[in-house]
């Protein structure tokens, strides 16, 4: 598995759910798809939950053909919050992006950008890891409408249990328009645990 790093912050955004069918990662069993929107992000604090965040700083450089390249940073988190008299679990990401130079060239640069984002589980202590709900975040029309900007997924909430420690991850696929090279895949590190 990949390196383990923390933080706490709870991201919240507009979304718009749809439903999902083939060509997805083999890396979980069920999902729900996102077309999120440019939404601002607010950092939320509860003593009715608790949040554990990815703060690797994870970017990435794309360089687009006859256009300006951009920076993409992801930060995701896991996070637990009282529903009732149990809890509930649910990932959260933000996404920014900027241009590297000063504009020129087209706005159409990626084919599709897809972020998958997931709430995995393993056995309380270790072992037995495994994708618990997943979430297909559709970001290209954003990339492709806007020079710099930030846009939050999250995945819908789900049951927590006591056998199970959960965290976040997240894996980025984009075909970035007119390079010729198809699909780039991006693994970001997980989130810390939560108990």
């Amino acid at each position: 598995m990949r390196k383990t790093s923390g933080g706490m912050v709870l991201v919240a955004g507009a979304l718009t759910l749809a439903s999902v069918s083939g060509g997805l990662p083999a890396r979980a069993e069920s999902a729900a798809a996102v077309r999120a929107t440019a939404a601002p992000v607010s950092t939320v604090a509860s003593a009715a939950q608790v949040s554990r965040c990815d703060q690797s700083n994870d970017a990435k450089k794309y360089a687009l053909p006859h256009k300006s390249d951009i920076v993409v940073k992801i930060d995701h988190c896991i996070t637990k919050r009282k529903s009732g008299r149990g809890y509930k679990v649910f990932s959260s990401l933000t996404m920014s992006w900027d241009e590297l130079s000063e504009h020129f060239g087209s706005m159409h640069r990626f084919n599709h950008f897809y972020v998958y984002l997931y709430v995995n589980r393993r056995n309380n202590g270790g072992g037995g890891d495994k994708n618990y709900k997943r979430t297909m975040c559709i970001f290209t029309d954003a990339l492709n409408a806007r020079r710099e900007s930030a846009i939050a997924c999250s995945t819908p909430m789900v049951s927590y249990s006591k056998k199970y420690d959960y965290y976040s991850d997240v894996f980025v696929v984009a075909d970035v328009a007119n390079d010729g090279k198809g699909e780039i895949y991006w693994a970001l590190d997980r989130s810390k645990y939560i108990y």
